[in-house]
């Protein structure tokens, strides 16, 4: 199996890693800087691997038997914190320009230019083809389905278990639903936005949940339409990066997209956008809270705090973020459903100036780990026997990490 990481994509290894796939068949999953390298319709590429990975990319970081590391960092969320793959039958040959880099995983090491290291290498596996078979079509075709089958979630007043975190009761739920005025679930959200923009549209990204939603369900078919940066979440890059991206490409349409935690944090690059007449799009996914940070006190064993906005009365908010965009100058919409967003892209197409969607969705509809673990830290010491229980459960997975 290959990870495609951020430095085959800087080299340019496209169509080496194309090649080579299809004839040795041999799988590609990609992380989130190598991600539009090769492009989804490809058909061996199973998209984003570890934390954040489709099912049918962990299926493969599984079985295979040896792990060629392309330009990549190995970080936590690639190797769902060294748990991702059977270390007992796993070995990994690492190509990358940085040698510190190349030693991760105790690899075999090559310290060279990724597209320069494959096509030299290229000779060498003449006659060779991987035992997959047809097993790399299987998997792709169910985690289409799949794709399919978030995007048709649909809430339901009585009787909904939120699809992916199962935290917040109904009546949280309908409360929600109420106040923001919506139905819309967020894997739905993007998965219509995916269908809408053009092919060589470019999509920025970078925290919360939906950098997990991107790297699974945002099908990029044009090679290197996809920036996300994932230092750990940098939130607030959102807006920024996407004003960069179109000084590098302003003959595309580029698209931020960004949650309402975000987007309150840092935005003023809107303002510049609209300055200096350099047209970018945001797409706002508005839960009325910091959804992602929720779901990591939760899925720890805690209770929800301080992530929901609420009043002092404990009142969901409802900001207008298109108001607040359509002050600085933007042309705005607001969105509750997959029609209204697909014609508020396809409107925000004609536009000149820089334009806002505000997408109300509902919280705890992003989609989940298809068999990835983040190692994330829980009170050793605590009264709450959840917490205790969220403790035990790390320690039990640990076992199963490398660096142990």
């Amino acid at each position: 199996m290959i990870i495609v990481g951020g430095g085959a994509r800087y080299s340019g290894a496209r169509d080496i890693l194309k090649q080579l796939s299809e004839k040795h068949n041999i799988p590609l999953v990609e992380t989130q800087a190598g991600k539009s390298t090769v492009e989804w319709s490809f058909s061996n590429n199973l998209g984003g691997v570890g934390i954040l990975g489709t099912a049918a990319a962990n299926k493969a970081a599984r079985e295979t038997d040896l792990i060629i590391g392309i330009g990549t960092r190995y970080t936590d969320f690639t190797t769902s914190s060294k748990t991702q793959f059977d270390f007992e039958k796993t070995s990994f040959l690492n190509i990358n320009v940085s040698r510190l880099q190349a030693y991760k995983m105790d690899a075999f090491q090559v310290v060279a230019d990724a597209k320069t290291a494959l096509e030299q290498l290229a000779p060498f596996l003449e006659g060779y083809e991987t035992e997959y078979g047809s097993l790399l079509t299987e998997w792709k075709t169910e985690w289409l389905n799949e794709r399919d089958r978030l995007a048709g979630i649909e809430f339901t007043r009585d009787g909904f278990t939120p699809e992916i975190k199962n935290h917040f009761t109904q009546e949280t739920m309908n409360e929600y639903a109420d106040v923001l005025g919506t139905q819309f679930t967020q894997t739905a959200a993007l998965i219509a936005a995916n269908e809408a923009v053009s092919d060589d549209s470019i999509v920025v990204g970078s925290a919360g949940s939906l950098p997990g939603d991107l790297q699974r369900l945002w099908n990029s078919d044009v090679p290197n339409t996809y920036h996300l940066e994932y230092g750990y979440s940098c939130m607030g890059y959102e807006v920024a990066g996407t004003f960069g991206a179109k000084l590098a490409h302003p003959d595309r349409e580029v698209y931020s997209a960004v949650g309402d935690g975000s987007f309150l944090l840092l935005h003023s690059e809107l303002v510049t956008a609209i300055q200096y007449d350099k047209k970018i799009n945001i797409l706002l996914f508005d839960n009325s809270g910091y959804g992602c940070i929720n779901n990591l006190q939760m899925d720890h064993g805690s209770g929800t705090y301080f992530c929901e906005f609420r009043t002092h009365d404990n009142q969901i908010m409802n900001i207008d973020y298109a108001k607040v965009a359509e002050a600085y100058g933007a042309k705005t919409y607001k969105v509750n459903n997959a029609e209204e967003l697909t014609a508020a892209i396809e409107d925000a197409k004609k536009q000149t100036a820089s334009t806002l969607i505000d997408i109300k969705v509902l919280p705890k509809t992003m989609s989940d780990g298809y068999d990835g673990w983040w190692n994330v830290g829980v009170a050793e010491v605590s009264e709450s026997d959840s917490v205790q229980k969220a403790y035990a459960a790390r320690a039990e997975k640990l076992k199963t990490a490398k660096i142990y």
